[in-house]
């Protein structure tokens, strides 16, 4: 199961736990109503009378009727909160594992050049005074010169450079991305070759340890109490660390060894 499974697979969750509040806090404040509306306006409990007893028990189940509605509607409220965010994480995020992670990622850095150097060309034509130029852009000369007689910053221009270094490092940062990506890929693509499905790569005295397809839960527990640890597509930890049970799969088959330069 890829993030993006996970995370949609949480949000139907979320968005059912966020329903079910809803219909039990409804439920909660309708049993209320339904024992105040058989009460009349402003009566109050007449203390002495045969009455007094079910007065008290029914002002207590409103009571608590409302707070239960009231706790009901906050954990509704807080289940839809957090289904938004996991809505907005799958609507504006890029996983490593989408099957279109690299295509995605070439899209984003693509639109991040191009508004890098529309930025470089208003802050250009901003500082030559050019008007026409900022007009042909949708942009007033005299409008941005007293928008910046306020700005919080001591550059005056449209664009600061610390903007500019802002997206230039989502660049980067994008494709280093793409370069992981295509090197768990290429990982991925030798542990499907492998006769046993499971590659080991040594970088001195660590190994990695990339499988094709997900192990038993067994082999991952004993992994993880041997002290490796996920990350980029495969485990990695110590070979002097590597249990026995991931070696007796090497040696089933015969696994792919690999050393990286």
């Amino acid at each position: 199961m890829t993030r993006r499974e996970r995370l949609e697979r949480k949000l139907e969750r979320r968005q059912e736990w966020a329903g079910k509040a809803s219909a039990r806090s409804g439920a909660a404040f309708g049993a209320a109503h339904s024992i105040a509306d058989v009460i009349p306006m402003g009566q109050p409990i007449l203390v002495g009378h045969h009455s007094e007893g079910r007065a008290r028990r029914d002002a207590a189940r409103i009571d608590s009727n409302i707070r239960k509605g009231c706790e009901l509607s906050d954990l509704s409220e807080h289940h839809e909160s957090k289904a938004d965010g996991i809505q907005h994480q799958l609507h504006n995020s890029v996983f490593s594992d989408d099957p279109d992670a690299i295509e995605a990622l070439e899209a984003r850095i693509a639109a991040n050049e191009a508004k890098r150097d529309n930025m470089k060309k208003i802050n250009s034509l901003y500082r030559k005074g050019d008007a026409a130029g900022l007009a042909a852009l949708g942009l007033n000369l005299e409008t941005l010169r007293e928008k910046l007689k306020t700005a919080y910053s001591w550059e005056k221009r449209p664009y600061p450079s610390y903007s500019l270094t802002n997206l230039g490092a989502r660049i980067r940062t994008d494709r280093e991305r793409i370069k992981q990506i295509r090197t768990v890929q290429q990982r991925q693509a030798a542990a499907q070759d492998s006769p046993n499905g499971v590659t080991f790569t040594h970088a001195g005295e660590y190994v990695r340890v990339t499988f094709a397809e997900k192990p038993e839960r067994e082999i991952l527990n004993t992994l993880k109490a041997a002290g490796f640890w996920w990350g980029a597509g495969c485990w990695s930890g110590k070979t002097e660390s590597l249990p026995q049970a991931v070696k007796d799969m090497a040696a089933e088959n015969g696994a792919v060894h690999k050393r990286d330069k």
